[in-house]
């Protein structure tokens, strides 16, 4: 794991016993994309999954899996907003936020790195207690045409993301 264990683990909430994270899981800044449940860069919409389900699982869920515990982010656009249609609980106008981890809030990992075969860009983040992560987020205010512009500068290139503070 980490070279700093056995602090990461104090930092950790308790329900991380239950679980080990995935060799490769680390501090590092990746810029990425959130689904956010409030429509707002939120505590309840940067709630992790295991926490969301009232801290159990759903039936089928693998408890041995630390996707299960970390919170869902995406570095491409289309792979979020790909999820937010296939799930029920968000409704149109889709609200996504554009922001970084950092490793003051935790660590991540790209979930391609243990799966194999697995396409999404989508990025674990596992968060220490009282984490803040949305603070380095924010809203997109229309995700239709900001995706349009994304695919288009992203063809010819020129694509630039905004680094956020």
């Amino acid at each position: 794991m980490h070279k700093d264990e056995a602090r990461i683990k104090r930092l950790f909430p308790s329900y991380f016993e239950l679980f080990k994270l995935p060799d490769g899981a680390g501090e590092e800044e990746i810029q990425v994309y959130r689904a956010c449940k409030t429509c707002k860069c939120d505590k309840e919409s940067f709630t992790p999954s295991y926490e969301e389900k009232g801290f159990k699982h759903n039936e089928g869920d693998d408890p041995d899996d630390p996707g299960q515990y970390s919170l869902s982010t995406y570095e491409k656009p289309k792979d979020c907003k790909r999820f937010v249609k296939l799930n029920s609980e968000f409704q149109k106008p889709y609200k996504i936020a554009f922001g970084i981890t950092h490793p003051q809030y935790g660590l991540v990992q790209r979930t391609k790195e243990r799966k194999i075969k697995y396409k999404s860009s989508h990025v674990d983040y596992w968060l220490y207690e009282e984490a803040t992560p949305y603070e380095k987020f924010e809203m997109i205010e229309d995700f239709d045409s900001y995706l349009e512009i994304y695919k288009k500068e992203r063809e010819g290139g020129n694509w630039c993301e905004r680094q956020l503070v």
